[in-house]
């Protein structure tokens, strides 16, 4: 197939990619390939350009569109966060053109249980065990693609099924989570119509998702840009520059980053944890 050019403006495909959010996509020479929704997308960006193969075109425009947010105006975003101090203004020189992922929403709270005390190369690679034993097998270019299985085709495996994927301990939170959703415990698509703080409250009632983990499960899946998720990393960055390196709780840190950055709290994050996470600030 041909490749579907799409123009691109205040994007980075490579700080979008790499910016820890997501656990499915690989750099393969010039692009970067990833299993979103019901595809295997081959992406690269050349400019004020992307380029997109697929194994299914249907709709690809729109499916593209849609994960990456490029319909949303981040060129405005990031001129109104720019001011907010010269911390902000320095990460987001940095980094401008990342954006937030619309990811799925069963996806990313199965990955993110996962995520909890453990490193990102063991998070995709239980997350694409998991998708290689469960999911639905794609063919394109002659490799093999698994999709994210869906809680139906996950509502026969054990305990053990997800140990042996590599998920550690976690594996009886995903096993819990599962069971719920497929006994009608819990609707995905209702809790998604909720309000951050009813949502926030939801995700915290399942096994093995605390406050971190609900955060970026709100940020990444569900575009509630004013949560502030933090990990070891912005706890580090938020205290070196706005903290003198003190030792301040957690919760002072989202206080403080809450009612300094308001709605764009979790614009701001993602900025400031890469920036930190690359030693660029």
């Amino acid at each position: 197939m041909d490749e579907l050019k799409i123009k691109v403006d205040c994007f980075n495909l490579k700080y979008t990619l790499e910016c820890g959010q997501c656990f499915r996509w690989k750099n393969i020479d010039d692009y970067y390939v990833g299993v979103i929704k019901d595809r295997v997308i081959k992406i690269r960006q050349d400019g004020d350009y992307i380029y997109v193969r697929s194994n299914e075109e249907k709709d690809l425009e729109k499916v593209v569109k849609d994960y990456f947010e490029l319909e949303k105006d981040y060129k405005s975003i990031e001129e109104r966060i720019s001011v907010v101090d010269e911390y902000v203004k320095k990460a987001l020189k940095n980094t401008s053109g990342m954006r937030h992922l619309k990811q799925d929403f069963f996806e990313t709270i199965i990955s993110y249980i996962i995520s909890a005390n453990n490193n990102i190369p063991r998070i995709s690679k239980s997350v694409n065990e998991i998708s290689r034993k469960y999911g639905k097998k794609i063919e394109f270019d002659e490799e093999e693609y698994y999709l994210f299985p869906t809680p139906e085709q996950l509502k026969d495996v054990t305990v053990d099924d997800y140990r042996a994927c590599g998920v550690g301990f976690r594996d009886k939170y995903i096993f819990n989570t599962v069971k719920r959703i497929n006994n009608k415990e819990i609707d995905l698509l209702k809790m998604q119509e909720m309000d951050t703080q009813s949502l926030r409250k939801e995700l915290l009632s399942l096994m093995g998702i605390g406050p971190k983990v609900a955060d970026c499960i709100l940020l990444f899946s569900c575009q509630r840009q004013e949560v502030f998720p933090i990990d070891v990393w912005v706890e580090r960055v938020m205290k070196k520059l706005y903290f003198n390196d003190k030792d301040v709780s957690k919760k002072e840190i989202l206080k403080y980053a809450s009612d300094k950055f308001r709605d764009d709290a979790g614009i701001i994050q993602q900025h400031l944890f890469y920036n930190i996470r690359e030693n660029l600030i």
